[in-house]
């Protein structure tokens, strides 16, 4: 894991659009993050964030209606196999996230299924997540709801873990990962509208 400040791995995660503020531009980094608001962010870090929306949204969860804001960011989920929802029908969107629960979902997405995973929940996913860098620099433990600017450094490490099949999560979504570490430069220029006046 290549030492990378905080600052960095910000700029990197609003680059990619995994995080943005209200519209002041503030990031909250000190709030909880929300179930919803999670699966938000990990659809903007998947191949998938440009179908988000395609077809409609159908109500898949008592407490997710078709035009609840997230919808389509859960539907997208769902259908990946990254989350599920409650044995009573419900998502609970506006439920914080548990650092297990975080995990299971970005190994999901990184291609690790349960039957990858030696053990049981949560005590599998939480070596496994360790085992790929997905914990490095985080503080969180087990059962604890985690705040957006930790999410800042689970998708900054995501970018950097290998998934299933061996490779780095980063490059074939066109981020540029180099020594460990997402190089920003060339996020920030592959992201740059408008025409090169040099």
């Amino acid at each position: 894991w290549a030492a990378v400040d905080e600052d960095t791995m910000l700029e990197t995660i609003r680059v990619l659009g995994i995080m943005t503020g209200n519209g002041s531009g503030d990031l909250a980094l000190d709030r909880q993050i929300t179930r919803a608001e999670f699966v938000k962010m990990m659809a903007a870090a998947s191949v998938y964030k440009d179908t988000v929306g395609e077809g409609g949204s159908a109500s898949l969860f008592t407490d997710v209606k078709s035009g609840h804001w997230a919808a389509d960011y859960i539907k997208l989920a769902v259908e990946q196999g990254c989350v599920t929802g409650y044995v009573d029908g419900s998502f609970r969107p506006d439920q914080t996230i548990t650092l297990e629960e975080a995990c299971t979902a970005l190994l999901r997405l990184l291609g690790y299924d349960s039957g990858s995973l030696a053990g049981s929940f949560p005590d599998a996913q939480l070596s496994k997540a360790r085992a790929v860098g997905l914990l490095d620099g985080l503080s969180p433990v087990q059962g604890q709801a985690l705040a957006r600017e930790d999410c800042v450094v689970l998708f900054y490490d995501l970018l950097t873990a290998e998934n299933s099949s061996g490779a780095v999560y980063g490059p074939p979504l066109g981020y540029t990962v180099t020594n460990g570490a997402a190089d920003y430069s060339s996020l920030a220029s592959s992201r740059t509208k408008g025409p090169d006046i040099s």
